[in-house]
């Protein structure tokens, strides 16, 4: 048998905490959507994902009417974000 002597695994394992994290599936829709908005309207869109008295289908209903469609699931997702069976934006 062959023994490898391992060098510099520490500093090459230290170094994969310093590259950008992997982005898997696609972006989300909401927060696609959300970027491309004016400050206001943006302002009003964070209003509505935070107000547990609007619906998610009232607010994928109102993006699909300003944007591409959206569906209840996908901004139901979005306001979970951070959380692990959220979306992958930040908070």
């Amino acid at each position: 048998m062959i023994e490898k002597q391992i060098v510099g695994l520490a500093a090459e394992l230290d170094a994969l905490s310093d590259e950008p994290p992997l982005r898997r599936g696609p972006e989300c829709s909401v927060g696609a959507f959300a970027a491309a908005l004016g400050e206001a309207d943006a302002a009003a869109l964070n209003t509505a994902l935070e107000s547990s008295r609007i619906t998610a289908k009232g607010i994928a209903d109102t993006i699909s009417r300003h944007g591409d469609p959206v569906s209840a699931f996908t901004v139901s997702r979005h306001r979970r974000r951070g959380e692990s069976h959220g979306c992958r934006c930040p908070r």
